[in-house]
């Protein structure tokens, strides 16, 4: 079974990502600020992580960084959940973010549960 950590202040769209998570047989660990986050992904080794951009004290790009840096977490696949930009904007609401001149996946909030469970299939295989 496939591990996800969902990063996210809003705890209602992380409850609500972790149920639809659940129900098609992911684990998932939630936290709310990049910080702790980042500590979770060190002790429980994710298989993916689900990060928000905008986080309260360090921003999602910021705490990639980090996590890409230790050795514990740097290949664990981060897809970012934006609300910088809206599926108007991308028409499938699927995009990417450049950090550091690495790529990474993002789909714009709010998302279909569809879309969200296609691109972390993409990911994980």
């Amino acid at each position: 079974m496939n591990k996800i950590l969902v990063i996210d202040d809003d705890q209602d769209l992380a409850e609500i990502i972790k149920a639809v998570l659940e129900y098609v047989g992911y684990s998932v660990l939630v936290s709310h600020e990049a910080k702790d986050g980042i500590i979770k992904a060190k002790e429980q080794k994710p298989d993916l992580i689900l990060l928000d951009i905008v986080l309260p004290g360090m921003d999602g790009p910021e705490a990639t960084k980090i996590l890409k840096s230790e050795n514990i977490t740097k290949d664990i696949p981060v897809i970012f959940l934006t609300g910088l930009v809206s599926n108007e904007d991308t028409g499938s609401g699927l995009g990417s973010i450049n950090i550091d001149g690495v790529e990474y996946q993002n789909i714009a909030k709010p998302f279909e549960n569809e879309k969200l469970l296609e691109i972390i299939r993409s990911v994980l295989g």
